[in-house]
């Protein structure tokens, strides 16, 4: 969402800055207790970090790492305040951006399948009714959505757009408004990058068009069944889930005073298409980028593709294709970060550890202030553990 604060922080930092004789079966959304070990990563430092930053005011945290077919995991603080309830392992949590990459997934097999070019343009794989919304579609290609050099405005840095909906969080916004506060074009299209949601909306789009089938369905077929992430969901949550998340706390004044956003967040989910609204138990998020990695999902070839590194000319960001690339004293890492009013997220993979980590929090400032300064630094202090 509105990201360039966190994330400017984040990044500057970062840059400076017992074997089972049977795999375990994989799935589900919790992990087996023979699954659990704490061997292949400083557990005891990541525990006392998760701790110190629910002492600073943090309302919970909870972490994952995967390695192979073992995992590690702990949770901190507490997943709802109005009842003094208890951070849990499986709760299912928001993805915010990181649903970029499942989006960006379902693109690729779209492409290994011989549906689309990631060098067609997008006026050739959207409705007409899109189109009239989309100026220089023309000009634009897929590739360009999914490395964020179309030059397509990011409805959430239109400033129009960001006071109405601090108006009226629990609006229903259509794909119109979104394309409507996203009608300028910030460099011409190839020539440069910057983030934008309005990219991964339009691949949603194009998912829609190419398959002539909801986009939810190409996430069902290319991710969720191939992996068996039985608790990952896109939007709407099942009845028996309802009760399972932790309650989201925002900031919305910079005064650092947390308020329940869990309801308007959940609009914000039924509302958003494509850059956001995957949701999923913390097991799943990471047998999903496990998967992605591993070679679950897409060829070896467009895996690679898919890490063609991008940074734009004012931006401390690295963009690949639905990845974002980091570095920590040398050691690099891709994934993806999400956020929205009401949480922070973070799904990384360390290839040089073979590591998937997953860190959830549920509180945000998308506009500044104390929380937002502490979720960064609590992010930064644990990827520096996880790359010593």
């Amino acid at each position: 969402m509105i990201r360039s604060v966190f994330i400017l922080v984040v990044v500057l930092l970062l840059v400076k800055c017992r074997k089972q004789d049977k795999p375990p079966v994989l799935g589900g959304g919790c992990v087996a207790a023979t699954q659990l070990t704490g061997v292949f990563l400083p557990s005891e430092e990541i525990t006392a970090i998760l701790n110190k930053y629910v002492e600073k005011g943090l309302p919970g945290i909870t972490f994952i790492a995967r390695k192979g077919d073992q995992y590690w995991q702990e949770q901190k603080g507490l997943s709802g305040r109005e009842e003094n309830s208890v951070m849990q392992p499986c709760l299912v949590w928001p993805a915010y951006s990181i649903t970029k990459m499942y989006t960006a997934t379902a693109i690729l097999r779209l492409k290994e399948e011989a549906k689309l070019s990631l060098d067609q343009k997008i006026s050739t794989c959207l409705p007409a009714s899109v189109l009239t919304k989309v100026p220089d579609a023309d000009k634009i290609t897929i590739r360009m959505l999914l490395n964020h050099s179309s030059g397509i405005e990011n409805f959430w840095d239109n400033p129009g757009f960001i006071m109405s909906y601090m108006d009226n969080p629990a609006r229903a916004y259509t794909i119109s408004d979104y394309l409507d506060a996203a009608q300028s074009r910030l460099f011409e299209a190839g020539t440069d990058a910057a983030y934008s949601n309005t990219n991964y909306l339009l691949l949603a789009l194009i998912i829609d068009q190419v398959t002539g089938q909801s986009h939810a369905k190409a996430y069902e077929k290319y991710i969720f069944r191939p992996l068996n992430l039985a608790s990952t969901y896109y939007q709407f949550l099942p009845d028996k889930e309802r009760n399972n998340i932790p309650q989201l706390y925002a900031d919305i004044d910079n005064s650092g005073d947390l308020i329940n956003y869990t309801d308007l967040s959940f609009v914000q989910f039924k509302n958003e298409y494509g850059s956001n609204s995957m949701l999923a138990t913390p097991k799943d998020f990471v047998d999903f980028l496990y998967g992605l990695t591993h070679g679950k999902l897409l060829t070896g070839t467009t895996l690679t593709e898919m890490k063609t590194w991008l940074q734009g000319s004012n931006s401390s960001e690295i963009y690949g294709l639905g990845l974002e690339y980091y570095e920590q004293n040398g050691t690099e890492m891709y994934g993806h970060s999400g956020s929205s009013f009401g949480g922070r997220t973070l799904l990384l993979y360390i290839p040089s550890k073979d590591l998937t980590i997953f860190v959830g929090v549920n509180a945000s400032a998308e506009l500044g202030g104390p929380v937002l300064l502490t979720i960064a630094d609590l992010m930064v202090e644990l990827a520096a553990v996880m790359t010593r």
